[in-house]
């Protein structure tokens, strides 16, 4: 079964959605729409009656109503079946068992479909680079255990050809990038995506150009990027 981004183009591109059960990495620099992508994909399993949970470790739960608000996505409708959790990054660092249990926990009792962590590089920065796999781990364990269809977002690395750290590719069924590219120096910077990996799933790997509008991320399928 294939589970709607909630953004056409994107879900043509990978076949009609996310199978269900994936995690889906979502990476890319400031500004790309990697919030807007995660917010789209719960805004679309909410107006399919769908409960969901929206993890941030970064805003506040009235910031993400209001960044979603202005892409015409009004979460407050959907109370009922959104839960929004701010984690403090430091305080998971801490005791990852309890918040293991305790995330696994909120995922079954309110019978998500859905999960959205944004963003899992303030977590990732805590740990260094022999430890970093650890949180990961863990939080690959839990959606795994409760059958939830998770997207994680990420920043980009330098080159914005990996996430941050290079690790997320691995515990992550699928990965998405989202790129700045500049045809010269002086010219506007183009926005395009490239699905790097959706296991089973037959994609294409082009880069396909992207805008975000006062709608949100709307991509555009057949356009050239130059």
């Amino acid at each position: 079964m294939k589970v709607s981004t909630g953004i056409e183009g994107i879900d043509s591109i990978i076949g009609g959605g996310i199978p269900e059960g994936h995690i889906v990495t979502i990476f890319g620099t400031y500004g790309t729409g990697k919030t807007t992508f995660g917010l789209h994909f719960v805004y679309q399993g909410l107006r399919s009656g769908e409960n969901c949970i929206y993890i941030s470790l970064d805003e506040d739960e009235d910031s993400i109503l209001d960044t979603a608000s202005g892409f015409g996505m009004d979460l407050s409708n959907f109370q009922e079946n959104l839960e929004i959790i701010r984690l403090d990054p430091v305080a998971v660092k801490e005791s990852l068992e309890k918040i293991r249990s305790e995330m696994l926990q909120a995922i079954m009792e309110r019978r998500a479909k859905r999960l959205v962590v944004d963003t899992i590089s303030v977590l990732e920065g805590l740990f260094d680079e022999k430890e970093r796999w650890i949180p990961l781990s863990y939080l690959r364990n839990i959606i795994k255990k409760s059958g939830v269809t998770a997207i994680l977002t990420s920043e980009a690395d330098k080159t914005q050809l990996s996430s941050k750290y290079g690790i997320l590719e691995y515990i992550s069924d699928g990965a998405v990038a989202l790129r700045y590219l500049r045809k010269t120096e002086i010219e506007e910077p183009v926005l395009a995506l490239e699905v790097v990996k959706m296991r089973r799933v037959k994609h294409s790997r082009k880069l396909t150009p992207y805008i975000i509008t006062d709608k949100g991320i709307e991509v555009l399928e057949g356009a050239e990027l130059f």
